[in-house]
């Protein structure tokens, strides 16, 4: 079957048929799931080629300074690898970094402001799911904090990816999670970043990760906020890449045209690629959590200059 035909069988989109991009509720049943595991394959395949625009990036990479990166961004300590293994020698180390550029490299993708933070303890001994795990940057960092992580994920590439570090792997679409008992209620923390926005139903999505966490556990939820994603560049950008992009090298000539740096590249094809790109509402994030049984419900980066995102933490009710 050829990318028209596929193109042709594809189910009416919120975005490019009814100008729609900001989730409401009430749309909930309206839409039809695509072929979910396609969507990602590609920028994961492209990171573990090791292409530009894909690889030395907030998002994707699992090396210790990076890892130790995603740590600070938990729990305000830096360094907690690299001093493992660097010992006295970490401060010289980092100072050089510094002095060659090298630790604003590392931006590249942009990083994460998040208050509270976890205390460096917090994921000891936790059981945590890792849902939508990517090249398994966040698996590798709850498992460098002493968590027991299973990672799943809807792309092979992704989790070839995860696989060089993580045995327990899984390929899983969100919504058979409910086909899935041994999931129900079975971790302490949950964690699903940039998944349940990307869907045909946001709220069935949220529901089924819910569904996962055990009680007196913890979910964390990354979405897409009503900024950056909704605005009428990153809309133009997403039909013409839709109507023009046939095949990868279409769609990577045109992620490095729009990209303003192209080492960003994968937040491109990230933004660009998925079929369902839904905003979310705070407020509707909010009640989700609440409506699912949690409390001490929080917007983690309330302080985030140039929110383009939010990220939700609630603890599950006993």
């Amino acid at each position: 079957m050829n990318d028209m035909q596929l193109e042709s069988n594809q189910p009416r989109n919120p975005d490019f048929d009814d100008d729609l991009v900001i989730w409401s509720d009430d749309y909930t049943g309206r839409y039809s799931p695509v072929v979910y595991g396609q969507q990602f394959d590609d920028q994961w395949r492209l990171f573990l080629e090791q292409k530009r625009g894909f690889r030395d990036h907030t998002g994707v990479e699992t090396s210790d300074p990076y890892i130790d990166d995603r740590i600070f961004e938990l729990t305000g300590v830096r360094g907690v690898l690299e001093r493992r293994r660097l010992g006295a020698l970490y401060p010289l180390i980092r100072q050089w970094r510094r002095y060659f550029g090298m630790e604003k490299r590392r931006n590249v993708g942009g990083r994460l402001y998040l208050k509270p933070s976890f205390p460096l303890e917090y994921f000891e001994g936790k059981r945590c799911l890792d849902i939508g795990c990517g090249a398994g940057r966040w698996t590798k960092t709850l498992g460098a904090l002493g968590a027991r992580v299973k990672s799943v994920d809807v792309s092979e590439h992704a989790l070839r990816s995860t696989r060089r570090f993580n045995p327990d792997t899984d390929r899983l679409d969100i919504f058979d999670i409910p086909s899935r008992p041994e999931l129900h209620q079975a971790f302490d923390f949950t964690l699903c970043w940039g998944v349940v926005m990307c869907t045909h139903d946001p709220l069935r999505a949220f529901e089924n990760v819910a569904s996962t966490v055990a009680p007196g556990g913890s979910l964390y939820v990354m979405v897409y906020a009503p900024t950056y994603h909704s605005s009428e560049a990153v809309r133009n950008m997403r039909r013409q890449f839709h109507r023009e992009c046939r095949t990868i090298e279409e769609k990577m000539d045109f992620v490095f045209k729009v990209a303003e740096d192209a080492d960003n590249a994968i937040n491109y094809m990230d933004m660009l690629n998925t079929f369902y790109n839904w905003t979310i509402p705070e407020d509707v994030v909010h009640e989700w959590f609440r409506k699912a049984g949690f409390t001490d419900v929080v917007t983690l980066n309330k302080e985030e200059p140039h929110n383009a995102a939010w990220h939700v933490l609630g603890c599950k009710g006993t």
